[in-house]
């Protein structure tokens, strides 16, 4: 189901915040969360309902998970139970999103002819991989209390971010949940929701939809561009893509405000920025977080001199690109900006 979809719009919506709402004026908090959790559910499985298990049966182990650090006194346990989380979530990313890219390298570097998986892709599963892995770890250093499973399915199948991000963290959503304050109507609040949703959804249906027109026909017609048109479609694909993932964060952030809790910014202006490490502190905000609170610091850091660094940076962008698509266009993408990165990095350093 799509934020802008007739059925979201007329029916899903108006459903939602009547019963969350009605439920909470009655103060029947846990019958709302549940409520919360079934909506979530719905809307998860109108694509496809096959998906719904493998969402539920990733929440479970990752849940079961959650619940072991307390049992391990040591370190080195923590990191052993750390490393059976990555592996099993990023198994599941793997087998789902990039099996057939794999098999077709295996099959061109070694002749070989195996048939190619018939499997598609789970909506939302970068998302909410990288979701449970950050809550995991929490818990493993010591950073984040256990929770309920009805509390920890709420947080990972909270379905304002749950498709296409922003990627939360356990300390800016379950406090939210549990405030009361944050479970009756306030009409500003709400109001300010809104106001998210419509210049979301106008960024969505108004620019990237009719960009998308426009660039989805050069692209089919490529041989025809001249240079002036394929520097014109480069720069349309790039505004429609900004527009339609940034609008339905947009989107996302109104109707939690709706919903009386906040998500966290995930873009600001990106096309604004001055150099390259500016755009990446503007773009996707919470999936830089993430690499750089999960990945880049425990890598190391900057704290084994310049040249780990560097090798830290680029990493962090070589798994970034990986991330974002199976395929060699995306980790030549991901290199180029880890590349650029580094030698602003290694500019800006210089300068007095």
């Amino acid at each position: 189901m799509l934020f802008n979809s007739h059925i979201f719009i007329l029916l899903f919506l108006p459903l939602l915040l009547a019963g969350w709402y009605f439920l909470n004026w009655k103060k029947k908090f846990q019958l709302a969360q549940g409520y919360l959790i079934g909506m979530s559910l719905w809307f998860y499985a109108y694509a496809n309902l096959q998906y719904l298990w493998l969402l539920l049966f990733s929440c479970l182990i990752g849940w079961l998970l959650s619940c072991v650090p307390e049992k391990i006194s040591s370190e080195k346990g923590k990191k052993v139970l750390t490393g059976v989380g990555c592996v099993f979530h990023l198994g599941l990313l793997g087998y789902f999103k990039y099996s057939n890219f794999f098999l077709e390298n295996l099959n061109t570097v070694f002749h070989t002819d195996f048939p190619m998986l018939q499997i598609l892709l789970p909506v939302g599963i970068s998302f909410y991989t990288f979701q449970q892995l950050a809550y995991l770890i929490d818990r493993c250093r010591g950073d984040a209390p256990r929770d309920s499973f009805f509390d920890y399915l709420t947080f990972m199948v909270y379905f304002p971010q749950l498709l296409q991000g922003p990627i939360l963290l356990r300390s800016e959503f379950m406090g939210q949940l549990k405030e009361p304050e944050r479970r009756r109507f306030h009409a500003e609040r709400f109001s300010e929701g809104i106001q998210f949703f419509v210049f979301g959804l106008a960024k969505k249906v108004l620019l990237a939809d009719t960009l998308a027109k426009a660039v989805n026909y050069g692209y089919s017609n490529v041989s025809m561009l001249d240079s002036i048109s394929a520097l014109l479609l480069a720069v349309g694909y790039l505004t429609e893509l900004y527009f339609d993932f940034s609008g339905y964060c947009d989107m996302g952030r109104g109707i939690a405000h709706m919903l009386g809790m906040e998500l966290p910014v995930n873009f600001d202006s990106p096309y604004k920025a001055s150099n390259i490490i500016e755009f990446w502190k503007r773009w996707h905000i919470t999936l830089n977080r993430f690499l750089r609170k999960y990945v880049y610091i425990p890598l190391g850091g900057n704290r084994k001199g310049a040249a780990r660094m560097y090798l830290n940076l680029f990493m962090v962008f070589l798994i970034s690109g990986i991330w974002h698509g199976a395929g060699w266009n995306f980790v030549l993408w991901g290199a180029l900006h880890g590349m650029l990165y580094l030698v602003t990095r290694a500019w800006q350093l210089r300068q007095p």
